[in-house]
């Protein structure tokens, strides 16, 4: 009885073994498939980004629906032919528990979460994917997700189809340059004397030509019944700037230069890319077709960024097409912030397109009004590549100046690009911003923080703290604004002109100062850019462009700061002396109807100067009565809004003598 269990045993044990090793199949081939799901119907797709759930499509033409199966070990790395490897993590993955996530990570890679065990069923011929050994399964969720599951076999849902994804042979484009030789021809035909006097006479393609290469000039072809603009560069070509530039033959196009809601640039067009450089690395491979351009206030980096570029990353072929650029990967590089560069920029992938494909291309790069608050604009870049938007809302809009678009071809570390452009047009709308604008005036002003509603107070003595009071009638808190080329100096009635220090500054880091020096003054740290935001008739005073503003902050200090355009704190009024702080009823001094602070949260005031017995009202903007009161003070404060939802309101005083005044209030 003990031998026959032992030998059973022995025998379960090898049968179970031998299962085990013919469970573990290996793909079909090395080739690409599209992963179909039995139960579903649908494709595996990468989601082209970084630890972010992959989806699944209804079709299996685009690239993001192709993988191939790469050796790693004992396992396997499923590959995307547009990103990384999948991955499969635990309960705490960045998608969900157990949801298979997009990588960056290139294939072979023996990471545990990264490799898999292939079970293929000759039966029918699908095939399960096995997160390595953990007993769970790739598997199509009810809800759309996908996850590696403890399922049985028999749940098509764990199932998937191998569709073999086949390519067609690549042939030579009719206008394609397929000089072995990539140099600068030895005659110096192509080298020019001015990078602008380089276009052929009515050329077919908008804008002005900057050809900064030596080894062709711009050209034209006929090709499907377009007329096409030729754009060949090779790397080194750039006998202009040397190492400094890469090579390029763009067209710039005017720039809208107000920034005002509604300016934009637009450019339209077909391009075809036929090659691209490659140096064998992501970061310098690639050649750009576009770029969005946009000068900007506060210093930092380029005086003259691109925001946003379209760069061209090519996809080699294999078999009849090994070694050969069969399709290319569309990525957008954009800053992160203002005059980013290099690790100030992040580069998205956005699509794929064929060789010698015609792709209808749309840019477009303008201001248009925050949805999310009314006060506010975004400035934007938006594209719109073979039909798919790809929208991008550029960081700290109120610090852009312009919009602008330059196209052709640019940049190639390696080999040669080629792109061809036919059907362009270009259209710019300029609108002024007048919510920012600022006249100088000679009057005397007292500075009153929006946020506090307490007055810049100067101290008197030269290198020492300004402070803040509650009176604005001492001449103390009495200013004038000075031009001084293009900025202002802000000049105390007592003393001399402001300034903003850096971090070593004598009264503490950016901790504002009196002087004693006389206006006009150059200095940089004497000098301000001043904004008025025409809605609400307040100011914000940058120092010169250092992207930092006037600020009272809550232990009572004046600093220069960084701050975002609704903080109440970066906010001032600019009230004329000739207008009295107190109530009266003389009408030769100037009646006003404000409110501090705005935005407000829950305490506010209204301050009425210069009216008397005045009814106050607040409606929403639905034009509904939600408050109405009336004083014969000058200032009605509000200890809680409760009763006011964030939002917009409109304030009407109407005084005695049936006068109305208008202001807005903001309640966040």
């Amino acid at each position: 009885m003990t031998k026959n269990t032992f030998k059973s045993i022995i025998l379960f044990t090898l049968v179970l073994c031998s299962f085990n090793i013919l469970a573990q199949d290996a793909p079909p081939s090395d080739g690409i498939f599209r992963l179909q799901n039995v139960a579903t119907g649908k494709f595996l797709t990468d989601s082209g980004v970084s630890a972010t759930a992959v989806t699944m499509s209804d079709s299996g033409d685009s690239p993001n629906t192709h993988f191939r199966f790469v050796q790693s070990g004992s396992y396997y790395n499923i590959d995307s032919e547009t990103f990384g490897i999948l991955r499969a993590p635990g309960a705490g993955g960045p998608g969900g528990a157990y949801v298979i996530v997009s990588t960056t990570k290139a294939a072979p890679a023996s990471d545990t979460d990264k490799t898999w065990t292939i079970y293929h069923n000759s039966t029918n011929d699908t095939y399960r994917f096995g997160s390595r050994t953990t007993g769970r399964f790739m598997y199509h969720e009810a809800n759309g997700t996908v996850t590696h599951s403890v399922v049985a076999d028999t749940d098509d849902r764990s199932n998937w189809k191998l569709i073999p994804y086949v390519q067609t042979p690549v042939v030579v484009a009719s206008d394609e340059d397929t000089n072995t030789d990539l140099n600068c021809p030895s005659s110096g035909e192509f080298q020019n004397d001015n990078t602008r006097n380089v276009d052929i006479p009515n050329s077919v393609n908008v804008g002005t030509a900057d050809d900064r290469s030596c080894y062709s000039d711009y050209s034209e072809s006929s090709v499907n019944g377009k007329t096409w603009g030729v754009y060949n560069i090779t790397a080194g070509s750039n006998h202009w700037d040397g190492a400094t530039l890469q090579p390029r033959i763009e067209r710039s196009l005017p720039r809208s230069g107000e920034t005002g809601v509604g300016s934009y640039a637009r450019f339209t067009g077909t391009f075809r890319i036929l090659e691209v450089g490659d140096t064998g690395s992501f970061s310098s491979s690639g050649s750009y077709l576009a770029q969005a351009k946009g000068k900007h206030s506060g210093g930092g980096g380029s005086s003259d960024p691109a925001i946003l570029l379209y760069r061209a990353h090519p996809v080699y072929g294999d078999g009849v097409n090994a070694g050969k650029q069969v399709a290319f990967d569309i990525y957008a590089e954009r800053i992160l912030e203002r005059g980013g560069e290099g690790s100030g920029r992040e580069t998205v992938f956005l699509k794929r397109v064929n060789k010698n494909e015609e792709v209808d291309f749309v840019l477009e790069v303008g201001f248009r009004q925050d949805p999310n608050d009314t006060s506010k604009k975004i400035h934007y870049c938006d594209a719109i590549i073979g039909g798919e938007a790809f929208n991008y809302n550029i960081p700290e809009p109120e610090r852009g100046l312009e919009s602008g678009i330059r196209y052709g071809a640019y940049r190639v570390r390696g080999g040669r690009a080629q792109f061809r452009w036919a059907n362009t047009t270009y259209q710019k709308v300029e609108v002024e911003d007048t919510g920012d604008s600022f006249t100088p005036s000679d009057d005397v002003f007292r500075l009153r923080n929006v946020a506090t509603g307490q007055f810049l107070t100067d101290a008197g003595v030269s290198a020492t703290p300004v402070t803040m009071t509650d009176s604005g009638e001492p001449t103390n808190t009495h200013w004038t604004f000075v031009e001084s080329g293009s900025y202002f100096n802000i000049d105390s009635q007592v003393g001399g002109i402001l300034r903003a220090p850096g971090s070593a500054g004598p009264g503490g880091a950016y901790v504002i100062v009196s002087t004693t020096k006389a206006p006009p003054a150059s200095d940089t740290d004497k000098t301000w850019t001043i904004y008025h935001n025409q809605t609400e008739d307040t100011y914000r005073f940058e120092s010169r462009t250092a992207g930092r503003f006037l600020y009272h902050n809550q232990d009572g200090t004046v600093t220069h700061s960084t701050a975002s355009a609704d903080d109440a704190r970066s906010k001032w009024e600019a009230i004329p002396t000739s207008q009295s702080l107190s109530v009266s009823t003389n009408t030769l001094e100037k009646a006003s109807l404000k409110v501090y602070p705005n935005p407000a949260k829950s305490n506010f005031t209204i301050a009425l100067s210069n009216i008397s017995e005045a009814d106050v009202i607040i409606y929403n903007t639905l034009g509904k009565l939600v408050y109405k009161e009336k004083t014969n003070t000058g200032d009605i404060k509000f200890k809680n809004n409760s009763n006011l939802t964030p939002g917009i309101y409109l304030i009407k005083a109407i005084s005695g003598e049936g006068k109305v005044f208008h202001t807005k209030l903001i309640i966040r």
